[in-house]
């Protein structure tokens, strides 16, 4: 246990200013942890926004939990099945839908796509599709519009590739042939673009439309019949039990939950981070050798002191504190430092996000997204203060073992 004059010792040594290139070497050390804590607080932040933001735009276009038939016919009676998997503990909100693979033909241009039915009441209270829609109006897709035409909303990037805009009309071609007497025909479906969405991904915006479900069954020629039904979770931690329950419930549904959908992409993204943590753990790391540096050449600088204090009374563990004290006090001060300004750096981050050079072609995000969790960044500086802790035994028990006649024969 330290006692009083073992903080005031080695925080005097601390802060002596005549100390020459050991003071620069004290200055050193305290910079080099407070920029390991600075990068450490803000690349945590940085990837964990990431992270959130990717899930988000993730799962806005899709849902937490998605059930479908094990045949390929599908689900019917799907009304039913709906509200049966509304019953299901920690289920929000269920919506059906129908999905499958089309040609768009605006003019000249032919576009493969993957085209979704739904309910825009519906879909609405699963994802957040209703907020990425930035001209037009979803419900339109519900009305019948003129010459017996249905409407349909497509990607801002899918719109710019068929060459069309909003109030323009297309032709939806399906995989379903049927009989004519020019022969083998596939079914298709006159469509006016009567809304335009951008969901941030790329690959959303590129390859997703969406019709009613009563259009998209006509034009596959299943009515009755969906693809499978959306289901929102009260929480997404709670997605997972609703899969299970699902699978041990029903025998002719499976389902999956955001994260097993997503199971590479997430795996890839928690491994990078923690390379991340461990690759700027070293900047500390190399800060405490810096540390551990100063502690020895005081030792060597002190040693008549040291000497002057056990003839006085101190004891090894007296002596040991003192240095310990001083090595962890750098610690504590530089760690703090690199905690507030990565703090403020974050903080400025969020209020001025950095824009993506190629964002949403290149990456999955435009801008530079922050998220700072307490339970994790609040490690980085004990982290810090630990390994700076550890850098002072060595010196501080090299100290402690000093001979006091020894030490004080020639002064």
């Amino acid at each position: 246990m330290a006692r009083p004059f073992n903080f005031f010792i080695g925080l005097r040594y601390l802060l002596a200013k005549k100390q020459g290139f050991i003071s620069l070497i004290s200055f050193i050390s305290i910079a080099g942890i407070a920029v390991g804590v600075i990068a450490l607080v803000v690349v945590t932040s940085v990837m964990n926004g990431f992270h959130e933001d990717i899930r988000d735009k993730i799962i806005g276009t899709n849902a937490h939990v998605v059930a479908m038939s094990y045949y390929k016919d599908g689900i019917s009676e799907y009304g039913s099945v709906a509200k049966e998997l509304k019953k299901i503990d920690h289920v929000e909100a269920v919506a059906p839908y129908y999905m499958g693979q089309v040609m768009l033909k605006s003019g000249d241009s032919v576009q493969g796509m993957v085209l979704w039915g739904v309910n825009p009441a519906e879909i609405s209270k699963v994802n957040n599709l209703n907020k990425y829609i930035k001209r037009g109006d979803m419900d339109f897709i519900m009305k019948e519009l003129p010459d017996n035409k249905s409407g349909i909303v497509v990607g801002k990037e899918l719109l710019n590739i068929i060459n069309a805009d909003l109030g323009d009309d297309v032709v939806l071609i399906s995989p379903v042939f049927y009989k004519t007497p020019a022969g083998m025909m596939p079914k298709m479906s006159k469509m006016t673009i009567v809304g335009v969405f951008e969901a941030g991904m790329y690959d959303a915006d590129t390859t997703f439309a969406y019709v009613s479900i009563g259009t998209a069954q006509k034009l596959f020629d299943k009515p009755d019949v969906v693809t499978g039904i959306a289901i929102r979770a009260d929480n997404l931690e709670n997605a997972s039990l609703i899969s299970s329950e699902i699978h041990r419930k029903y025998k002719s549904i499976w389902a999956r939950d955001w994260m097993s959908m997503n199971t590479n992409l997430f795996k890839a993204l928690a491994i990078e981070k923690w390379a991340m943590g461990i690759i700027l753990t070293l900047i500390v790391v190399v800060a405490a050798f810096n540390i551990a540096s100063t502690l020895i050449m005081i030792v060597m600088r002190k040693t008549k002191d040291i000497g002057i204090l056990k003839s006085m009374g101190a004891n090894n563990s007296d002596i040991m504190n003192i240095f310990i004290i001083q090595g962890v006090a750098t610690g504590i001060i530089g760690s703090l430092i690199g905690f507030v300004i990565g703090l403020a750096m974050c903080w400025f981050l969020k209020v001025h996000p950095l824009a993506m050079p190629g964002g949403g072609s290149v990456y999955y995000i435009d801008t530079l997204a922050v998220s700072v969790k307490w339970s994790e960044v609040i490690l980085v500086p004990l982290i810090s203060i630990l390994i700076s802790f550890l850098a002072t035994i060595y010196p501080a028990y090299n100290a402690a073992k000093l001979d006091p006649v020894e030490a004080i024969r020639y002064e």
